[in-house]
């Protein structure tokens, strides 16, 4: 009997720019996975995560969609590490002369990744969703940060961290962020990799979400992470 074929649910996929991170405003194509280890309070996909949904495609049919589109490819949740045909279909993207970022929370270790860029979201204590949903909060607030993992994939890609920071909380959350470099031992000359962007999906506010960044990347030496996306498209999903 033949081995079945490798696939994927896929929430959605897409052309666009890159929104965020290093990358920003780079032609792209988003592959969305559906599914997620961790319930965000604020989650922006939340149909990859909080109530998945997608259709199963065959690697054949991503990569044939990816080769369509242009040179830079997106793998994005959700949490793509959960799945292990990711790591195949990573492979397969870059023998096709792709440059693949993968987007991950870095909680889960996949072996057989491969990409140009490891796109780190560590999620922060704010994002725990203790009044919406307390059962699955106890779940998030346990998996949400794994030492180990982080630093693994640290040392294993080339990387970027990217946080999101509340502007009623920044304190609080840079204060975090700091405690994880320490802990992580992120080397000050790296910092420039270190990305904080504000919690907003609001296109008029971002100006001002932006502002109060401003002073902690200069002292810290953090960059600022823009939400192109938000601001071209508002909260729209397909963007």
């Amino acid at each position: 009997m033949a081995a079945s074929t490798p696939q994927l649910r896929i929430q959605e996929r897409f052309v666009s720019l890159q929104g965020e991170g290093q990358l920003v405003g780079v032609p792209s194509s988003f592959v969305r996975v559906s599914g997620c280890n961790l319930r965000c309070t604020w989650c922006d996909s939340p149909a990859s995560s909080w109530a998945p949904t997608g259709t199963m495609l065959a690697l054949d049919e991503l990569v044939d969609f990816c080769a369509r589109g242009p040179r830079h490819v997106v793998l994005t949740g959700g949490e793509p590490l959960l799945f292990p045909a990711i790591a195949p279909l990573s492979q397969r993207l870059r023998a096709a002369g792709h440059h693949v970022t993968v987007e991950t929370a870095g909680t889960i270790w996949l072996p057989e990744l491969a990409c140009d860029l490891l796109s780190l979201s560590p999620k922060l204590a704010h994002s725990t969703p203790w009044l919406r949903a307390p059962k699955l909060a106890q779940r998030h607030e346990q998996a949400r940060l794994d030492l180990a993992v982080l630093a693994r994939l640290l040392a294993g890609f080339t990387w970027q961290l990217k946080f999101v920071v509340r502007a009623a909380e920044a304190a609080a959350d840079l204060a975090e962020i700091e405690a994880l470099l320490q802990a992580l031992a992120v080397p000050a000359s790296e910092r420039h990799r270190v990305l904080v962007m504000p919690e907003c999906i609001d296109p008029a506010l971002l100006s001002e979400s932006y502002r109060v960044l401003v002073s902690a990347c200069i002292e810290r030496g953090f960059r600022l992470g823009e939400r192109l996306h938000i601001a071209l498209f508002g909260h729209t999903p397909g963007t």
